[in-house]
């Protein structure tokens, strides 16, 4: 005999709709700094802050990972306990485009000095770094503080290859700015003694000091600086080899690492190879460990 009671079917649609997080905004900004449009997302925990606001995670060329930030911040506070991240907002900055990756912008807003290899972009073409970082310094975290619940003192920069290169250019010339640094996988080859020398200067700055120095992620692929298996059968393989020879990504990390951990010590410098990963395969397994660092592991 049918139950009278049993719930009516849910009505079916056939029709898709957008699908997004939820509480994500994001918003078209123009930077007064260098007269720049970006696109600044933005993604807070539900529920009550803590009294000094939410920790942020402040993540550069957003279109490719704001949403790889959110989910992985969704799912690991929700067992704090078990993964050692609690709730963060994440705050993404993209170029005004559509590309995942907006190249020529990011060569302009990432670098400060020329490529130690290779012909050199015109002046329009790089060295934008300052204008950008006081774009986010100055104008963009101090906005979003007014308008947020987050924390002065919890703030972390988040970058990627050449947008690594620009997290240790603004920890050379800011280290006020954010208390946690994450540079994966840094284009330090794009200006390595510029770099190698205001990072030196800072950490001679600031030895004796180590309470005050800022903590850094630094994380590079082991196949960074070779050509990993599933590589190995596509065109360009010699040039592949060259160009990895040269830059030398994975021993040029190591050494800044040394360096800063020297004057630092091992709770303030991370630095990690991670194991059968390449330059673009370390960004979804360094984004849990960076959540992680900047929640406090020291393991």
């Amino acid at each position: 005999m049918p139950n009278a009671t049993a719930p009516a079917p849910l009505p079916v649609s056939d029709t898709w709709s957008a699908l997004m997080w939820p509480g994500a905004q994001v918003r078209r900004w123009c930077a007064q700094a260098n007269g720049t449009a970006y696109r600044v997302m933005v993604w807070c925990p539900e529920g009550e802050p803590p009294p000094d606001g939410f920790p942020a995670v402040y993540v550069l060329d957003a279109n490719a990972l704001f949403g790889t930030f959110v989910e992985a911040v969704r799912r690991s506070s929700r067992r704090t306990d078990a993964t050692g991240i609690g709730p963060t907002a994440v705050i993404g900055i993209a170029h005004d485009s559509a590309d995942l990756f907006a190249n020529a912008q990011r060569q302009r807003d990432y670098t400060v000095g020329p490529p130690a290899h290779g012909a050199a972009p015109t002046a329009e073409q790089m060295g934008g770094a300052m204008d950008f970082l006081s774009f986010i310094a100055d104008e963009l975290i101090l906005q979003l503080r007014r308008e947020l619940p987050l924390s002065a003192a919890r703030q972390t920069l988040f970058g990627h290859s050449l947008a690594g290169q620009f997290v240790l250019q603004a920890l050379a010339s800011r280290p006020q700015v954010f208390a946690h640094w994450a540079a994966i996988s840094p284009s330090v080859w794009w200006d390595e003694a510029g770099l190698r020398a205001k990072l030196a200067a800072l950490a001679a700055a600031r030895c004796g000091q180590p309470g005050s120095a800022p903590r850094l992620f630094l994380a590079v692929g082991e196949w960074e600086e070779a050509v990993p298996p599933w590589q190995r059968q596509q065109p360009g393989y010699a040039q592949l080899v060259a160009r990895r020879a040269q830059r030398r990504m994975v021993g040029s990390v190591r050494d800044l690492a040394a360096l800063l951990t020297a004057h630092w010590g091992a709770e303030r410098v991370r630095f990690h190879v991670f194991a059968d990963e390449d330059h673009a395969s370390i960004l979804m397994v360094a984004v849990q460990r960076v959540l992680r660092f900047m929640w406090g592991d020291a393991g």
